[in-house]
């Protein structure tokens, strides 16, 4: 073996004291696989779809012959008779394509926790409305008018389905969102099939109008039947989950008629959405958005007001947070949900009256404001008003009111942050009036300014966390002013969300200074690990690794290999093969084969201390713990030891003793350890501390990595969607933090969170979702509150337009 680059030595040291006791890593993902109730469930479902079609094209069918015949016009008696007649022309054709895209529609709900989910067909997004044309729109609000027929008919047995194909799939608890039998997948199927006949747009807004309501009937016994045959096969119905504060989960089993959680309430968007004649519908919305409208007039002064909802008579939120947050022992308490707005409307939309929409719009913020306990005659600090007029006024003014009612009702923000947005309401009036452009450019200043005062916002977990104080000053003093200024346009905002920059930068710079070091660190571990992998996966195909014992190919493709992959990482010469590590392995496979050394034990004996020494080295240069290479030096003991003892002058050894042989070319193949690229990534304890990694396959040291609590009873959960920025609250050392994700390795298995104080902790993709299973995370953004407060308002749009067509 002259050519190992290992000097001889004739002194033999056999030191064997790097060790690997190698702990259970920690336990993968739980993911729910295809289980065979869950494809019998599908199989039945699909087998019943064209004689469901079918159905439901002749209940349409009666339906358009008895609206036919009551009709008052002659137009209304002739539409439907074409839909009528195209209907009965075209049902078979339906009823064969309806199978596939039933199956295409079910395909994409297959059980998979790893996925991220789509957009439903069913909502409309504020920022997606621009881009939108009228028939876009007009489509929308037919799924959405469809889907709501869908929900009265079948919200009660739905309920009961839920909980027991979720039983089906083996999960804990209810995820309406797992059941691939949800309404809106036979519906989506529908519509595919519908949107392919060649009839005219009206032909098929008729047909939809008639066949949700057929479906509705249909899907009820369908599900009654699915609920028969599952309890019969002697299902259990799990229980419906309830999170709570301090990330436990109460589960809560289904009553008979309850209705699916699966299904957003309208409710709430019936309390928002405007009543008889709605003003904001999502057409207008849009047009809104495009700048359609021509009578924006800029009013020389617009409406403010600095009276704080639920605050005493003449307070206004600067008084009061003087009052209440300056004092650190008379800290406000986080109050339930605040009360209506604050501001005033003015009298500037007398000339409107006529617009019955307009009017109503009117009265109702009216009584709104007047409820908030303050107005624009009551504060002093209000400047004059003038008249405005036009239906674009009053639709802007309407889209900030539920904008800013949505953003100050968000759970996740802070008594302060709530009522500091509330404040500045009357500024955001102004601009909405001024400059429409607001809602339309998502990088306009004042949504600029909402967004990053919110995100920052949530850093802070509570009134008392270290630095919201110095966070609310700074938003009194810099924007604060906003509340009672004139705008004119975005200049006003773009100058506040400068100076708030400028003084948080201040704060953040050794904040990102931690992080970027940390983010260095990963990124170098992560690249260590990636060579690693590529250097595993060429040592598996050497034809000699299948003839060395298991733990010395792990070690050879695990902790070796990223011995190797960090000496060229860090190597400044030309040398392929820096300090000779990817020679040593050669060395090795050779020492470990004893059939092979006992025929040259001299040679084992020049090879053995630099080989052994040479190991140590590389170890050490990525900082491997000795502990967990253990069990690999003391195999190496014993199989040098039995070269030497069983040499070539040696008697042979029983047969009892003798080693098995080699295993061939197939037995290796079976028996082949796995690759380093199955594994996590190899973070050394130095560049553990340096990023705060979590690791629960060893015993960290307490400074630098958090405590991993026990599972809990809540059972699997669906990864949310990971984006950068994202605050979570982190279970560390028994104590909640609130922390954001500020990197996300190139591959995806590494992240990256920072608190507000700076503080990093580190985390494989692994570890993550085994924190989100016990309940150690909880995900607060996956999406920002302002995009959020904005969606609820095109829903609320949605919701007008549906009830009106209705």
């Amino acid at each position: 073996m002259a050519g190992t680059g290992i000097p001889s030595s004739k002194k033999i040291a056999l030191k064997y004291t790097m060790s690997s006791a190698s702990a259970p890593s920690a336990p993968s993902t739980s993911t729910v696989s295809t289980t065979a109730p869950y494809q019998r469930i599908v199989d039945d479902v699909l087998a019943q779809a064209r004689p469901l079609m079918e159905r439901v094209a002749e209940t349409a069918r009666m339906s358009l012959q008895s609206r036919q015949d009551q009709a008052r016009t002659p137009g209304e008696h002739q539409a439907m008779l074409e839909a009528r007649q195209q209907l009965s022309r075209l049902t078979s054709v339906m009823g064969e394509r309806y199978p596939d895209a039933l199956r295409r529609a079910l395909d994409q709900e297959a059980p998979q926790t790893d996925a991220k989910p789509t957009r439903s067909l069913f909502t409309v997004h504020f920022d997606d409305l621009e881009l939108m044309d009228e028939s876009q729109i007009n489509d929308s609000v037919e799924r959405a008018r469809a889907r709501q027929v869908l929900v009265s008919a079948v919200e009660g047995p739905l309920a009961d389905l839920d909980a027991l194909v979720c039983a089906a799939l083996g999960l804990p608890r209810v995820q309406p969102e797992r059941n691939p039998l949800r309404p809106e997948v036979f519906l989506q199927a529908l519509q595919t099939v519908v949107s392919q006949m060649q009839v005219t747009p009206q032909v098929r807004h008729d047909w939809m109008a008639h066949m949700a309501q057929a479906l509705g009937a249909e899907l009820c016994g369908l599900y009654q039947a699915q609920i028969a045959q599952l309890k019969q096969n002697g299902l259990q119905p799990v229980g419906y989950a309830m999170r709570q504060a301090c990330g436990e989960y109460v589960y809560v089993t289904p009553t008979e008629g309850d209705a699916s959680p699966g299904f957003a309430s309208d409710n709430d968007l019936s309390a928002a959405a405007g009543h008889a004649d709605p003003l904001l519908t999502l057409e207008r919305l849009r047009r809104l958005l495009l700048g359609e409208f021509s009578d924006h007039r800029v009013p020389t002064q617009a409406p403010a007001s600095t009276t704080a909802p639920g605050s005493e008579s003449g307070e206004n939120f600067s008084d009061r947070f003087a009052r209440e947050f300056e004092s650190p022992d008379q800290l406000p308490h986080i109050d339930p949900s605040a009360t209506d707005f604050a501001a005033t409307v003015p009298a500037a939309f007398e000339a409107l009256q006529e617009m019955k929409q307009v009017s109503h719009m009117m009265e109702r913020l009216g009584r709104q404001r007047s409820q908030g306990g303050g107005g624009a005659d009551e504060n002093p600090n209000a400047p004059p008003r003038k008249h405005g007029a036009g239906l674009g006024e009053a639709l802007s003014m309407e889209v900030v009111a539920l904008m800013v009612d949505n953003i100050a009702r968000d759970s996740r923000l802070l008594w302060p942050v709530q009522q500091f947005i509330r404040a500045l309401e009357p500024a955001l009036m102004q601009l909405a009036v001024a400059d429409p452009r607001f809602f339309s450019h998502k990088e306009h200043a004042a949504r600029h300014l909402l967004q990053d005062i919110t995100d920052r916002s949530l850093a802070f977990n509570s009134t008392e966390a270290p630095g919201f104080q110095s966070f609310m000053r700074s938003l009194m003093n810099i924007a604060g002013p906003l509340a009672t200024a004139t705008i004119e346009g975005a200049d006003d905002f773009e100058h506040v969300l400068q100076q708030l920059h400028a003084k948080w930068a201040d704060k953040d710079q050794a904040r990102q200074q931690e992080r970027q070091r940390a983010i260095e660190t990963l990124q170098h571990a992560e690249q260590r690990h990636l060579l690693a992998a590529k250097l595993s996966r060429d040592l598996s195909l050497r034809p000699d690794i299948g003839k060395v014992p298991d733990e010395i190919a792990r070690f050879l493709m695990g902790p070796w290999t990223q011995v190797m992959a960090q000496a060229q990482l860090t190597n400044t010469t030309r040398s392929a093969d820096p300090d000779h590590y990817v020679e040593l392995v050669d060395a090795l496979i050779w020492s470990t084969q004893p059939a092979l050394t006992r025929a040259n034990t001299g040679q084992l004996a020049r090879l053995l201390p630099k080989l052994l020494a040479k190991l140590r080295e590389g170890l050490a240069s990525i900082d491997y713990p000795a502990t967990r290479t253990d069990a690999v030096f003391d195999l190496l003991m014993q199989l040098h030891e039995q070269a030497f003892k069983h040499g070539p002058r040696a008697t042979a050894p029983p047969a009892e003793q003798q080693e098995p042989p080699a295993p061939s070319d197939e037995m290796a193949a079976v028996a082949q350890p796995s690759r380093l690229d199955d594994e996590d990534p190899w973070v050394a304890p130095s560049e553990a501390k340096e990023s705060g990694y979590m690791d629960v396959s060893q015993s960290p040291e307490p400074e630098s990595a958090a405590a991993v609590p026990e599972p809990t009873p809540s059972g699997p959960l669906a990864r949310p969607s990971l984006d950068i920025g994202m605050w979570v609250n982190l279970l560390v050392g028994g104590q909640w933090e609130r922390t954001q994700l500020s990197w996300i390795g190139s591959h995806g298995n590494l992240f990256l969170f920072t608190s507000v104080s700076g503080r990093t902790q580190s985390m494989t993709l692994r570890l993550l979702d085994r924190l989100l299973q016990q309940g150690a995370m909880q995900v607060l953004t996956e999406q920002n509150v302002v995009d959020g407060a904005l969606d609820a308002v095109a829903q609320v749009a949605m919701h007008n337009s549906v009830e009106s067509r209705l």
